[in-house]
């Protein structure tokens, strides 16, 4: 017996079927069976069993297909465990016979299209032909049966129907045979059932099924009763209607004077229900007992009168919408801002619906990956908004899991260049982390090591010859290792090379567990170059990556479950391979791409797990929610158009019952819009980024917003319809009069700023902070020196708020030196004045350099290095034939000023005094340093020592001059220190120092602060770019007043007791 029961709300289905379930065929302990179409389905389908009869077990939910290959082994016991034209195997049996034909002419398209031999191509090929001799099985079985005879189905399908009899030829146990010997077994005595089949069987809420399937479920009703339950969205007879444009066409090109009586009924009816009209028609060419349980919507909102219409089967109404919101259009700028608004309109709904929760709500998205890490940032961290639970599902377990983007990145290292950027993103992984021995702190001191040892990439250098390039040692992982482990065993000496390696800073005590972390890490990763070359079958290689990941990641509690996904990703992939019957070998690459497309299946974990739900907008979940929302709405995202196939058969030939992956989403839209119970929530990028262009959302969304028009009127439709502003902090949210709004204060405060014309931010440190006690009556020189040289700012975050924003780990670059920057020249333009001034050669300090990678390889680097010894040695020769005296050791100092102790070791002196020079350019900083430096001297004024200070460069040579009260400028250079430790003192060198001397030429402040701004802002490096500065004075709140009085009160002082020398 096959019963049919229909109903436009899926919870009265729900209802009839416990009735049923109530109710056992034989023993409460006989297994029940429902056939969805979905695991979302089974999920809301057993949640609502278990309330309505207080548990739900002993029932399974299979999918129709995998439950129609249990009626094959029930009629047929020959019938094998699983089938071997399922696509997943068919494709591996595919690949190894395109592997395996010749040159010959029926061949001719495939041939040119694997003409160069690629792995990957072949595999896409085979995959493309396993899903559409799948397709041709279930929908087109009289070509099968042709191709099985030999003989041509169909124009242009000689190479195809070739490939499907030479897959035939050992196994020829397919649907179509399966399907004949199925029937012949079917129609004897229907009185005893084979053992394997149910008592009875439920169909819940499938919203197709291709002929073959809808055939032998006609078949088995004759054997067990089945119970079909569908959602119907309408109640009357509309299984002839058809859209107003298809009916005009049908009338103009029809003789038949029936077409001239063709309906149209309901328009997005007619026009969004082919699918589930095909399907009903042929459900009643069977003419099952039917039982119908419809339902009209309560209430006057559009979207109750929009089911009541589509249910009676009714042109669309006028409708009173001025109150009314169980509809909404929603226009955005981006998918951040569309989840942004979603949010404050889910609190909205909170308010206005006191019986809502967050599990009455239903969010769908036809780009789960896209939104969902949008979804987490704005709904795990609610600021100043209440927080709204939710679960997100669906997400491509690539995605979602870190470890398989882990683990396929460390696959991908060996066939790479192995960049240093590369490795060191492994190693930044906690589970790799562990199994090495190795934590964060740790990996830190690894990054500075890598920076001095000059490691870029390459694994030794015999690697580098792989590129074509010369076998050099320089800046390869061996190299650079080799460095570190010497330099941990004997004292490092940057001076001397040992036996040609020079000797880094490396491990001191307990470090050494991290470097030989370090060391274990490289020695496994570069063994896995000889482990993932050549090919081999896939049982081996799935057997190789297991044991890889046991190697490389640690499996504590938190990483068990993820890991554990990937070893049974391995064991599916070993066991499709060996199902299929596939003898072949294979290289890593192609494992690769198959466990990229295993992992990227979606995971219906979290689905009605609590909260609200996000989910993907797919076919076959159409469940009854009080809210549904659908965002990502674009126009070209859904429905979907799946890419054609030139050599797909079936796209020239369409028959009925066809499925069409468009018309399944267009069906799935219709669903949803009779399953919303009291609102509809639409929300699509609607506004261009760049220029505030209107763009169109879905031809969905427009079909049903052109419905409500003729329902509403277009002053109706716009009052339903919301555009919303670039920025969540937009002064149209807190408009008393305004329909749009916020929930967030902070976006308020930012809100009147804006409304305000005030384009400065709070600051960060909006009150000076309490005194610390090590500041309140002593300075140390060193700090002094350092707070004006590093910058006030970068002191009172390091200081002040414990954040040293300049240690944060950076990737080395993985590229070798071709061009020295800047500031990298000018150290070791100073190191090698230094070193000459010492005794040593240029020569020596060039090998050294050279061995540590830090100059262009090559005749470059010799070039560049040469110049930078002409500007060094003449340095060299002014400060010998100066006269400027012996180096003397360095000086305590020990002075009160004001009250306050300023302690320290002063250093940098001569017989002569201070002295500073640059082979380059001598900058503000250094001035001020020396300033601070020559202004202590005159205090504590040692014997043996002139008090002057005199400074150097290539361009210019100058001196101070003692000034009358040295106390009192170092007194207001230490009382700034000590507001600068209490908040944020604006003040920099390198930008107050044009800005003084602008202003002392000139007296006119706009001329000298564009001298300041062009250093904060634009010139490189702009001075405001610096972490520090973003963080505590962004933007203009440095150039303020007191920038003004402070960059003056520092910097004239100097520039007044400055001489330059001619």
């Amino acid at each position: 017996m096959l019963r049919l029961y229909q109903s436009n709300r899926l919870e009265i289905l729900s209802l009839r079927l416990n009735t049923l379930l109530a109710e056992p065929v034989i023993s409460p302990l006989e297994e029940e069976v429902l056939v969805v179409q979905h695991p979302g389905m089974a999920r809301w389908l057993s949640l609502e069993i278990a309330e309505k009869l207080g548990i739900c077990a002993n029932i399974r939910f299979p999918m129709p297909a995998s439950f129609v290959w249990e009626v094959f082994r029930a009629f047929l016991p020959d019938v094998s465990e699983f089938n071997r034209f399922e696509p997943s195997l068919l494709r591996w049996r595919i690949f190894q016979l395109l592997d395996e034909i010749g040159q010959e002419p029926v061949f001719a398209p495939v041939s040119h299209y694997l003409r160069k031999e690629s792995e990957k191509r072949r595999f896409q090929l085979a995959d493309r032909l396993a899903g559409l001799f799948d397709r041709y099985l279930v929908y087109r079985p009289d070509w099968i049966r042709k191709w099985d005879k030999g003989e041509s189905a169909v124009a242009g399908d000689e190479w195809q129907a070739e490939i499907w009899r030479r897959l035939t030829v050992d196994d020829a146990v397919h649907w179509v045979h399966l399907q004949e010997s199925l029937f012949q077994a079917m129609s004897g005595d229907a009185a005893n059932p084979p053992r394997g089949l149910p008592a009875r069987l439920f169909l819940f809420g499938v919203p197709t099924l291709s002929p073959g399937y809808l055939e032998i479920i006609r078949q088995l009703s004759r054997w067990i009763d089945i119970h079909l339950f569908l959602l119907n969205p309408c109640e009357a007879h509309w299984l002839e209607i058809m859209p107003e444009g298809e009916k005009v066409k049908r009338e103009l090109m029809s003789s038949d004077i029936e077409d001239l009586y063709l309906e149209v009924g309901n328009p997005l009816l007619a026009s969004l229900g082919r699918q589930g009209r095909d399907f009903f028609s042929a459900i009643n060419d069977f003419d099952p007992g039917s039982e119908e349980w419809f339902d009209a919507a309560e209430g006057d909102g559009c979207l109750m009168g929009l089911q009541r219409e589509i249910l009676h089967l009714e042109q669309p109404e006028p409708i009173e919408t001025e109150r009314d919101h169980s509809v909404a259009f929603h226009r955005c700028h981006s998918p951040m801002r569309e989840i942004e608004v979603l949010y404050d309109q889910l609190l909205a709904m909170f308010e206005e619906m006191p019986d809502l929760t967050p599990a009455d709500i239903l969010v769908m998205t036809p780009d789960i990956d896209t939104y969902a890490p949008l979804i987490d940032a704005r709904f795990s961290e609610p600021g100043d908004c209440p927080a709204i639970p939710y679960r997100i599902s669906d997400r491509t377990q690539g995605l979602e899991n870190p470890y398989v983007t882990a683990f396929l990145d460390l696959l991908s290292v060996p066939a790479s260049r192995y960049g240093v950027d590369e490795v060191l993103r492994l190693l930044e992984f906690p589970a790799i982390q562990q199994r090495f021995g190795l934590d964060e702190a740790g990996l830190e001191r690894i990054v500075e090591w890598i920076e001095q040892a000059a490691i870029r990439w390459g694994r030794d250098a015999e690697s580098k010859s792989d590129f074509d390039l010369p076998s050099d040692p320089r800046n390869t992982w061996r190299f650079g290792l080799e460095q570190l482990v010497l330099g941990y065993a004997m004292s490092p000496n940057d001076e001397a090379l040992w036996q040609g390696i020079p000797l880094p800073e490396s491990a001191e005590g307990s470090e050494s567990v991290w470097l030989s972390g370090l060391l274990g890490f490289c020695r496994s990763l570069f063994e896995l170059e000889d482990r993932l070359s050549g090919m081999v079958s896939v049982a081996i290689w799935c057997d190789r990556l297991q044991r890889i990941l046991e190697r490389f990641f640690a499996a504590d509690e938190s990483a068990e479950q993820p890991l554990q996904l990937v070893r049974d990703t391995l064991v599916r992939l070993g066991e499709e391979a060996d199902e299929a019957g596939f003898q072949g070998q294979a290289s890593l690459s192609l494992i690769c791409q198959q466990l990229e497309l295993l992992f990227s299946h979606g995971s219906s974990r979290g689905f009605l797990g609590g909260g609200v739900n996000f989910c993907a907008f797919t076919p076959m979940r159409s469940l009854p929610f009080k809210v549904i929302c659908l965002i990502g709405m674009n126009d070209g995202a859904f429905p979907s158009e799946p890419p054609t196939l030139d050599f797909d058969l079936m796209t020239k030939q369409f028959r009925f019952g066809d499925r069409s992956r468009r018309a399944d989403d267009r069906y799935l839209f219709l669903e949803t819009l009779i399953s919303a119970r009291e609102r509809l929530y639409i929300s699509y990028v609607g506004r261009s980024l760049k220029d505030n262009s209107a763009l169109p959302p879905s031809v969905l969304v427009e079909e049903l917003r052109d419905y409500m028009a003729s329902q509403v009127g277009e002053s109706g439709l716009d009052r339903m319809s919301f555009t919303h502003p670039l920025q969540p902090f937009s002064p149209n949210y807190f408009q008393l009069e305004g329909h749009l709004f916020s929930y967030s204060s902070r976006m308020q405060e930012a809100a009147q700023l804006v409304g305000r014309g005030e384009k400065q931010r709070q600051p960060l440190v909006a009150a000076p902070l309490p005194k610390m006690e090590p500041i309140t009556d002593s300075v140390d020189l060193h700090l002094l020196r350092r707070f004006y040289s590093a910058g006030p700012a970068r002191a009172f975050a390091a200081q002040r708020l414990n954040l040293r924003l300049e240690t944060a780990r950076d990737i080395p670059d993985a590229r070798e030196t071709f061009e020295m920057e800047k500031f990298t020249a000018e150290a070791v333009e100073r190191e090698l004045v230094e070193r000459l001034l010492s005794g040593e050669s240029a020569e020596s300090f060039y090998q050294l350099l050279d061995l540590r990678g830090e100059l262009p390889h090559g005749k470059p680097g010799r070039r560049h290095y040469q110049q930078l010894c002409g500007s060094a040695q003449l340095m060299v020769e002014r400060l010998n034939a100066g006269a400027f005296g012996e180096e003397m050791p360095p000086l305590d100092v020990d002075l009160i000023l004001d009250g306050l102790r300023l302690s320290g070791r002063l250093n940098g002196l001569r017989s002569t005094g201070l002295l500073e020079y640059s082979a380059g350019k001598i900058y503000p900083h250094q001035r001020l340093d020396l300033w601070i430096r020559f202004l202590t001297l005159n205090l504590i004024r040692p014997e043996g020592v002139a008090w002057e200070a005199i400074w150097l460069s290539p361009d210019e040579e100058g001196r101070f001059i003692v000034p009358d009260d040295p106390e009192a400028y170092l007194q207001q250079l230490v009382a700034l220190y000590r507001q600068g430790m209490l908040t944020p003192l604006h003040f920099y060198a390198g930008t107050s120092w044009p800005y003084a001397e602008k202003w002392r030429a000139t007296e006119d402040r706009p001329t000298a602060l564009y001298q300041a701004r062009r250093r904060w802002f634009n010139d490189p490096p702009a001075h405001g770019s610096k972490p520090h500065h973003r963080l505590l004075m962004p933007g203009e709140e440095m150039l303020d007043e007191a920038f003004h009085e402070i960059s003056l009160s520092v910097f004239l002082p100097l520039m007044e007791h400055m001489e330059l020398v001619e």
